[in-house]
């Protein structure tokens, strides 16, 4: 590198010496003057730098009678709808451009044939690739049944099994219309955190002499939490809001009229009292929990008002502002199955007169005939959201019992950044219950696997394998080491 020339050094030199003569207090002057249009300009730029939101919702109710899921009781198809079912769609984009979807579906489950045609539209006709999708179920016990393999396990007439294939067609399609309106309506917007509490979830798994059976045990844990997320225009006006809650939607029981339960309910009234709003319901971790009371229409009515209400009561709290700056990541967490019965014990089971118990034993026989077969481990999706570098969404695939939120939301807390865990996402086919739950067995941890087509229960390693995905992910996200799982 050469030397300056002389007349630069000497530019330098001469300007150098008349700001040494520059009284200090024009100086300080300066320095003030600067300090404040720096701070202006860094101002007006986080002003200018928003989110852009879009909403949209579609009917899904089905136009013809189909097979209800979630009560083996039932015994014909659908007689009409008592409410409608929709679907519904958030599309959040930050400063920088990542996008994020999430949709909410008035159904029961999400199987692996549903989920791939869902995330196929997705990322080949609007860009989103799984990782940026969230889908999530109400899990409504009045919805109809999306796998024609659920209508063949339960032992239906395979027309209803035609009938399901059909309307899960048309129903990729309405999603597919979703999807598209909620990504061309997007404009500026501002997005915020809150949550309330609401009371009404109570748990389900009652410790007898004869082991845990299904009944209201209010000693069991439970997660009242209610978060919100609301999602405002430039103009303050409240264009969507994502709430969530863990139970079950079983308050209507067994009716043959198509319904959206308490959660139904509840968007029906939050959409009536803000008529420019789409309310998303995000469903947690409720895999054990039951509405209480659960007898008939006016206790899921009443439950839905309780949580509309809960939901108002996080709108009026003071809420957490969150900066435009979004991640998203996702892991297929394998979880491994514990050993299968006998062959003696599962020829038995096939004779049983018990046809859901007949079933299960006949088809594994036919999947794993060999002594020391064993299936393959099983791909929960385990995803995780940060918006604005404060909130972090974790989404469980399955139906997790309560112990999973209370654990993560523990173990994850960190002063100013609250922990969101959903449930029901993104696949949905299967109980998953925590070490707690399987040491207890009862109904989620062993006994629901004929009614969910899974060979049999998990191993005992379950929940670790799934708070360890969970850890990678939002350490990621955080950029920071969390200290040992305990």
């Amino acid at each position: 590198m050469g030397t300056l020339p002389m007349r630069e050094t000497g530019e330098d030199s001469r300007e150098t010496k008349r700001e040494d003569h520059m009284p200090i207090s024009c100086r300080i002057l300066m320095l003030v003057f600067v300090s404040l249009w720096m701070n202006l300009v860094r101002g007006s730029v986080a002003e200018a730098v928003e989110w852009t939101s879009g909403v949209a919702k579609v009917k899904i109710t089905p136009d013809e009678p189909v097979w209800m899921a979630g009560y083996a009781s039932r015994n014909g198809p659908s007689e009409g709808a008592l409410v409608d079912l929709y679907a519904r769609a958030l599309v959040l984009t930050d400063a920088r451009g990542h996008r994020m979807a999430m949709v909410t579906l008035d159904l029961i489950e999400i199987p692996d044939a549903l989920r791939d045609m869902l995330l196929d539209v997705a990322l080949n006709k609007h860009g989103l690739r799984p990782e940026q999708v969230l889908l999530n179920v109400s899990h409504t016990h009045g919805g109809p049944m999306v796998s024609a393999k659920t209508v063949a396990d339960w032992g239906i007439d395979p027309v209803w099994g035609d009938r399901a294939e059909h309307y899960v067609r048309t129903l990729v399609s309405r999603v597919d219309q979703l999807m598209g309106l909620a990504i061309s309506g997007q404009r500026t917007a501002k997005v915020r955190y809150s949550h309330a509490r609401c009371g009404f979830a109570m748990n389900r798994r009652l410790p007898t002499d004869g082991g845990f059976r299904l009944g209201p045990n209010p000693d069991g844990p439970v997660d009242h939490d209610v978060p919100v997320l609301r999602i405002e225009g430039a103009n303050g006006d409240l264009m969507g809001l994502v709430f969530g809650y863990a139970c079950h939607n079983t308050a209507l029981g067994d009716t043959r009229q198509l319904h959206g339960d308490y959660a139904g309910f509840a968007q029906r009234k939050l959409e009536g009292d803000h008529p420019e709003t789409v309310a998303l319901f995000l469903m947690g971790c409720g895999g054990d929990q039951d509405p209480a009371p659960r007898r008939d229409l006016h206790d899921a009515e009443q439950n839905g008002l309780a949580l509309a209400s809960a939901v108002e009561a996080g709108l009026s709290a003071a809420p957490i502002t969150l900066e435009p700056v979004l991640s998203s990541s996702e892991e297929m967490c394998p979880l491994a199955f514990s050993a299968l019965p006998e062959r003696s014990v599962l020829e038995s089971r096939a004779q049983s007169g018990d046809g859901f118990v007949a079933r299960h034993a006949r088809w594994i026989l036919q999947q794993w005939p060999n002594p020391g077969d064993q299936p393959a481990d099983y791909l929960l999706p385990v995803q995780v959201v940060v918006l604005g570098q404060r909130l972090t969404l974790v989404a469980l695939g399955g139906e997790p019992v309560v112990d999973y939120s209370l654990r993560l939301k523990r173990e994850l807390a960190r002063e100013g950044s609250p922990i969101w865990i959903a449930g029901y996402s993104n696949r949905v086919n299967a109980y998953v219950p925590s070490r707690r739950v399987l040491q207890e067995g009862g109904y989620e941890g062993t006994e629901a696997v004929i009614y969910q087509s899974l060979p049999c229960p998990f191993a005992g390693d379950v929940e670790e394998r799934i708070v360890e995905s969970v850890r990678r992910q939002v350490s990621a996200a955080w950029g920071t080491v969390l200290r040992p799982a305990r």
